[in-house]
């Protein structure tokens, strides 16, 4: 196995990328000398912006770096000199960006990152020299639909500046600057090397955002030889579609219904009847019991092949191997383990967690848990949990280790 070092590409190579991807960015071209600048300032027609570029350059402005509406040969060839001159040995290779001044007084910042747990999500906020110290920005996980990207702008909190006329300005084309999101959401998933991207500012120019300047960060990228279905070899959508069993299910199984309304596997087959879960439910009682008025299964073999994708775990932990080789035998994908007794306990409880971990990963399945509280998805109004409290529908996500914690916000969201 082989990794290659995480490096950023000079603002003309990130700008040449997101073009690719459809994201406009003003007139430029890359040259070496002073000479050169002065021609390519004069086909521009009007002022220029001129900065240092190259790999290891990054933060510009901090090293002063900048030369912003520049006129006229002397003037060009003077910053062009001046800027050569503040290269330093890290640098690298470095050449002279010289570009059109794009004129507008409104600034966004867009880009791309891609989180530990959420995968990567396409960002957009309030951009310039404000952004850090603002703060107001709204993030979409990737893929993006085009509702949702056009739609982002207004989770912002200063959206009106730009989605309404401002200071003889028109309101942005939000069909543009949704094919700037839309743009960020497919570079995401067609390269998944790139780390992050960085527009910032896209300048609202005659109502049509344009990235004046770009950072691309290239990951670390492991080279090995491991068969599909590791995690390094998965892609993005492969690791987003393997959740799916866990939040859409078509059915759930629910093992460990007790006739006891108390039992863990009592109350969430009740919260899953209660709040209009979508898909079928297969409701496991060993003794076959009658319970909420429905008729349960004794064993989990008695579900139809194919019909469920999650199994909700409520027997005691002395069982659940079996049963994930069963479930996974009638094609279930992912399950949810509310059952306690492994590494909360000790030592042996953690080497029996270990077990179900490598079960889980033998059989290709999802698994969350143990000791869980449960799974809410409301776009199914699927509310798989031992508590009461269901949310209604909305843009929040949380995940919590804390039972206790996840309930207050329920309690709170109810």
């Amino acid at each position: 196995m082989s990794a290659t070092d995480a490096r950023t590409l000079s603002e003309f190579a990130s700008k040449e990328l997101v073009r690719g991807f459809g994201i406009p960015t003003a007139r430029e071209a890359l040259v070496g000398d002073a000479s050169e600048a002065v021609a390519a300032a004069r086909g521009t027609g009007g002022p220029v912006a001129l900065k240092l570029c190259g790999d290891a350059i990054a933060h510009k402005t901090e090293r002063d770096l900048v030369r912003l509406g520049v006129f006229g040969d002397a003037a060009v060839a003077r910053a062009a000199d001046e800027l050569l001159a503040k290269a330093r040995p890290e640098d690298g290779e470095v050449g002279l960006l010289v570009a059109e001044m794009v004129g507008g007084k409104r600034e966004l910042i867009a880009g791309l990152i891609r989180d530990p747990n959420f995968g990567p999500c396409v960002m957009l906020g309030l951009g310039g020299i404000l952004a850090e110290a603002l703060g107001d920005v709204a993030f979409a996980r990737v893929p993006v639909s085009p509702h949702r990207a056009r739609g982002l702008l207004d989770d912002l909190q200063a959206a009106r500046v730009v989605s309404e006329p401002f200071r003889g300005e028109p309101a942005i084309d939000r069909e543009a600057l949704a094919a700037v999101v839309l743009g960020l959401s497919r570079l995401a998933e067609a390269r998944p090397d790139v780390a992050s991207v960085d527009l910032n500012p896209l300048i609202v120019s005659d109502g049509r955002p344009v990235a004046v300047d770009a950072l691309v960060e290239l990951a670390s990228v492991e080279v090995a030889a491991s068969p599909k279905g590791e995690r390094g070899a998965r892609t993005d959508r492969e690791i987003l579609e393997r959740l799916d069993p866990l939040f859409k299910p078509k059915g759930i199984v629910v093992a460990g219904v007790s006739s006891h309304p108390g039992k863990f596997g009592s109350v969430a087959y009740h919260n899953l009847r209660r709040f209009g879960y979508r898909g079928e439910l297969f409701p496991i009682n060993r003794d076959g019991a009658e319970v909420l008025g429905a008729q349960t299964l004794r064993d989990i073999r008695e579900v139809p092949e194919g019909a469920a994708d999650l199994v909700f775990v409520c027997t005691p932990f002395q069982a659940n191997i079996d049963l994930l080789r069963a479930a996974a035998a009638r094609g279930v994908r992912a399950a949810f383990i509310a059952s306690g007794g492994y590494a909360e306990t000790g030592q042996e409880g953690r080497a029996l967690q270990d077990e179900l971990v490598r079960t889980a990963r033998e059989l290709g399945m999802v698994v969350a848990g143990p000791n869980g509280q449960g799974v809410i998805s409301t776009p199914l109004s699927m509310c798989a949990q031992i508590v009461a409290p269901y949310p209604p529908p909305g843009r929040i996500s949380v995940a919590s280790q804390s039972g206790n914690l996840v309930s207050s916000y329920l309690n709170y969201a109810t």
